[in-house]
Protein backbone atom coordinates (compact mmCIF):
# COMPACT_ATOMS: atom_id res chain seq x y z
CA UNK A 1 0.00 0.00 0.00
CA UNK A 2 2.68 2.85 1.03
CA UNK A 3 5.98 2.11 -0.16
CA UNK A 4 7.75 5.02 1.65
CA UNK A 5 9.62 4.69 4.20
CA UNK A 6 9.14 3.44 7.41
CA UNK A 7 9.20 6.91 8.98
CA UNK A 8 5.99 7.35 7.10
CA UNK A 9 3.89 6.15 9.14
CA UNK A 10 4.76 6.66 12.72
CA UNK A 11 3.47 6.92 16.23
CA UNK A 12 4.03 9.79 17.45
CA UNK A 13 4.03 9.18 21.18
CA UNK A 14 6.62 6.22 21.21
CA UNK A 15 8.20 7.39 17.50
CA UNK A 16 7.67 3.46 16.36
CA UNK A 17 6.92 2.39 13.09
CA UNK A 18 3.13 1.23 13.03
CA UNK A 19 2.88 -2.62 13.17
CA UNK A 20 0.35 -2.54 10.28
CA UNK A 21 2.41 -0.75 8.11
CA UNK A 22 5.28 -3.50 9.19
CA UNK A 23 3.29 -6.04 8.20
CA UNK A 24 1.96 -4.71 5.23
CA UNK A 25 6.00 -4.40 4.04
CA UNK A 26 6.38 -7.84 5.14
CA UNK A 27 3.67 -9.21 2.43
CA UNK A 28 0.97 -9.46 5.29
CA UNK A 29 -2.45 -8.86 3.39
CA UNK A 30 -4.34 -6.66 5.74
CA UNK A 31 -7.71 -6.35 6.47
CA UNK A 32 -9.03 -4.63 9.64
CA UNK A 33 -7.00 -6.00 12.59
CA UNK A 34 -6.51 -9.10 11.11
CA UNK A 35 -4.13 -10.19 8.42
CA UNK A 36 -3.11 -13.24 6.32
CA UNK A 37 -0.16 -15.28 7.25
CA UNK A 38 2.55 -15.33 5.28
CA UNK A 39 4.57 -18.38 7.00
CA UNK A 40 1.46 -20.87 6.82
CA UNK A 41 1.21 -23.12 3.64
CA UNK A 42 -2.05 -23.19 2.61
CA UNK A 43 -5.00 -21.47 3.09
CA UNK A 44 -4.53 -19.35 5.82
CA UNK A 45 -6.46 -16.19 4.99
CA UNK A 46 -7.11 -13.85 8.56
CA UNK A 47 -5.36 -16.06 10.46
CA UNK A 48 -3.12 -12.89 11.91
CA UNK A 49 -4.44 -10.65 14.82
CA UNK A 50 -2.80 -8.04 15.36
CA UNK A 51 -2.82 -4.92 17.96
CA UNK A 52 -0.57 -1.90 17.68
CA UNK A 53 2.23 -3.75 20.09
CA UNK A 54 2.01 -7.35 18.66
CA UNK A 55 0.79 -9.60 16.26
CA UNK A 56 0.25 -13.24 16.22
CA UNK A 57 -0.83 -15.96 14.31
CA UNK A 58 -3.34 -18.31 15.16
CA UNK A 59 -2.88 -21.18 12.78
CA UNK A 60 1.06 -21.23 13.00
CA UNK A 61 1.72 -19.54 16.65
CA UNK A 62 4.12 -16.92 14.61
CA UNK A 63 4.82 -13.79 16.85
CA UNK A 64 6.31 -10.48 16.20
CA UNK A 65 6.33 -6.91 17.52
CA UNK A 66 7.62 -3.84 15.67
CA UNK A 67 11.09 -4.18 16.50
CA UNK A 68 11.13 -7.82 15.50
CA UNK A 69 9.51 -7.48 12.24
CA UNK A 70 10.99 -4.19 11.45
CA UNK A 71 14.45 -6.12 12.11
CA UNK A 72 13.69 -9.14 10.24
CA UNK A 73 12.22 -6.77 6.54
CA UNK A 74 15.20 -4.82 7.20
CA UNK A 75 14.05 -1.49 8.59
CA UNK A 76 15.65 0.32 11.08
CA UNK A 77 13.42 1.27 13.67
CA UNK A 78 14.83 3.96 16.39
CA UNK A 79 15.60 3.08 20.14
CA UNK A 80 12.97 4.23 22.87
CA UNK A 81 14.36 7.36 24.40
CA UNK A 82 14.87 7.61 28.05
CA UNK A 83 11.49 9.48 28.69
CA UNK A 84 9.69 6.80 27.06
CA UNK A 85 10.86 4.58 28.91
CA UNK A 86 10.63 6.12 32.10
CA UNK A 87 6.92 7.05 30.73
CA UNK A 88 6.46 2.64 30.36
CA UNK A 89 7.79 2.33 33.69
CA UNK A 90 5.39 4.82 35.46
CA UNK A 91 2.32 3.09 33.14
CA UNK A 92 3.54 -0.27 34.91
CA UNK A 93 4.02 1.03 38.21
CA UNK A 94 0.48 2.88 37.87
CA UNK A 95 -1.39 -0.75 36.06
CA UNK A 96 0.11 -2.46 39.44
CA UNK A 97 -1.49 0.13 41.85
CA UNK A 98 -4.65 -0.22 40.07
CA UNK A 99 -4.50 -3.92 40.47
CA UNK A 100 -3.31 -4.26 44.22
CA UNK A 101 -5.60 -1.43 45.00
CA UNK A 102 -8.50 -4.03 43.21
CA UNK A 103 -7.29 -6.97 45.02
CA UNK A 104 -7.04 -5.13 48.23
CA UNK A 105 -10.78 -3.48 48.12
CA UNK A 106 -12.04 -7.56 46.51
CA UNK A 107 -10.14 -9.26 49.87
CA UNK A 108 -11.78 -6.81 52.26
CA UNK A 109 -15.36 -6.85 50.63
CA UNK A 110 -14.74 -10.61 50.29
CA UNK A 111 -13.73 -10.68 54.52
CA UNK A 112 -16.48 -8.89 55.62
CA UNK A 113 -19.47 -10.95 53.75
CA UNK A 114 -17.95 -13.97 55.03
CA UNK A 115 -18.19 -12.93 58.14
CA UNK A 116 -21.55 -11.39 57.42
CA UNK A 117 -22.63 -14.80 56.30
CA UNK A 118 -21.50 -16.30 59.77
CA UNK A 119 -22.88 -13.84 61.63
CA UNK A 120 -26.40 -14.47 59.69
CA UNK A 121 -25.87 -17.95 61.02
CA UNK A 122 -25.23 -16.97 64.61
CA UNK A 123 -27.96 -14.84 64.95
CA UNK A 124 -30.44 -17.43 63.30
CA UNK A 125 -29.37 -19.42 66.68
CA UNK A 126 -28.85 -16.56 69.15
CA UNK A 127 -31.26 -13.25 68.02
CA UNK A 128 -29.79 -11.37 70.80
CA UNK A 129 -25.87 -11.51 70.00
CA UNK A 130 -24.03 -8.63 70.07
CA UNK A 131 -20.94 -9.41 68.11
CA UNK A 132 -23.05 -11.03 65.17
CA UNK A 133 -25.08 -7.54 65.00
CA UNK A 134 -22.02 -5.58 65.25
CA UNK A 135 -20.36 -7.69 62.32
CA UNK A 136 -23.46 -7.01 60.30
CA UNK A 137 -23.16 -3.57 61.12
CA UNK A 138 -19.68 -3.22 59.99
CA UNK A 139 -20.49 -4.62 56.59
CA UNK A 140 -23.21 -2.48 56.05
CA UNK A 141 -21.14 0.62 56.83
CA UNK A 142 -18.33 -0.23 54.71
CA UNK A 143 -20.24 -1.49 51.86
CA UNK A 144 -20.60 2.24 50.64
CA UNK A 145 -16.30 3.30 50.99
CA UNK A 146 -16.04 0.11 49.17
CA UNK A 147 -18.17 0.45 46.54
CA UNK A 148 -17.36 4.00 45.75
CA UNK A 149 -13.70 3.02 45.86
CA UNK A 150 -14.79 -0.09 43.49
CA UNK A 151 -16.78 2.90 41.00
CA UNK A 152 -13.32 5.09 41.16
CA UNK A 153 -11.39 1.78 39.78
CA UNK A 154 -14.05 1.29 37.39
CA UNK A 155 -13.78 5.19 36.14
CA UNK A 156 -17.88 5.03 36.41
CA UNK A 157 -19.57 7.75 34.65
CA UNK A 158 -21.48 9.43 37.10
CA UNK A 159 -21.05 8.63 40.45
CA UNK A 160 -23.94 10.85 42.75
CA UNK A 161 -20.87 11.94 45.21
CA UNK A 162 -18.29 12.99 42.75
CA UNK A 163 -18.53 16.58 40.93
CA UNK A 164 -17.34 15.36 37.82
CA UNK A 165 -16.87 12.33 36.06
CA UNK A 166 -13.83 10.01 37.50
CA UNK A 167 -11.51 9.18 34.14
CA UNK A 168 -8.35 7.00 33.46
CA UNK A 169 -6.52 10.49 33.09
CA UNK A 170 -7.30 11.90 36.45
CA UNK A 171 -6.73 8.86 38.48
CA UNK A 172 -3.38 8.79 36.95
CA UNK A 173 -2.85 12.08 37.53
CA UNK A 174 -3.43 12.15 41.30
CA UNK A 175 -1.18 8.83 40.79
CA UNK A 176 1.96 10.83 39.34
CA UNK A 177 1.21 13.68 41.89
CA UNK A 178 1.59 11.13 44.57
CA UNK A 179 4.83 9.68 42.92
CA UNK A 180 5.96 12.81 42.79
CA UNK A 181 5.67 14.28 46.08
CA UNK A 182 7.11 11.09 47.60
CA UNK A 183 10.19 11.43 45.09
CA UNK A 184 10.89 14.98 46.47
CA UNK A 185 10.65 13.57 50.01
CA UNK A 186 12.85 10.86 49.43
Amino acid sequence: MNSGPAHDQVDTHLQQPILAEMLERAGHRIRGRRADCIRCEGHSRLTVSFNNEVAYCHRCQWTANVRTLARSIGVNTPSPSAADMAKRKLDAEFKEWENTCYMLLMRRLWFLERRAVLAKQVLHLYPDCEPAWAVLADLCHSEAHLSAAFELLAYEKVPTYLAEPMTRARLRAAFDDVVTRSSRAA
